[in-house]
């Protein structure tokens, strides 16, 4: 982490870079958690983060550069959805979802990696086996609401 010192946004006390071991959030059907975050903490236990700019940073590239890497199934239909496997385009049925967890190690510019767990369901096709999820449309609708649930649990501060 870059060195900083900056004053504690809520008691104007110093601050040292910490790393917080989770922090969890969910926006149904999307849970997500963050392992080993780095952030900021005064002595008396207020917690900020390491700049004001690292919510929109950890978004743009969850949004961006992680979920277009999980496996999605094809859409059909503008108002009665059907999910087609992506692989062998087996219809699928999203009675048949189960939760799965996607990790990844998150490297941001100027910070340590870190990790980021997506919890979100997913159907098995029923003739080749490939697990998918329905929509990234949807997963990107419910991303900034379960960040903000995982930095409002690890009770950080605006900076």
């Amino acid at each position: 982490m870059t060195a900083m010192t900056r004053r504690c946004p809520v008691c104007r006390s110093d601050t040292t870079p910490v790393k917080l071991m989770l922090a969890t959030g969910e926006d149904a059907p999307l849970a997500v958690a963050l392992r080993g975050m780095p952030a900021l903490e005064c002595p008396q236990g207020h917690r900020s983060f390491a700049l004001a700019e690292f919510p929109l940073k950890l978004l743009n590239h969850l949004l961006e550069q992680e979920e277009p890497s999980l496996p999605v199934s094809q859409t059909k239909g503008l108002v009665f959805k059907h999910y087609n496997c992506s692989g062998c385009g087996a219809p699928l049925d999203p009675a048949d979802d189960k939760a799965r967890t996607f990790n990844f190690d998150v490297e941001l510019p100027d910070f340590p990696a870190f990790g980021v767990d997506l919890t979100l369901p997913v159907t098995r096709c029923p003739q080749c086996g490939r697990e998918q999820l329905h929509s990234l449309k949807e997963l990107k609708r419910h991303t900034p609401a379960a960040l903000a649930h995982a930095f409002k649990s690890a009770q950080l501060a605006a900076a």
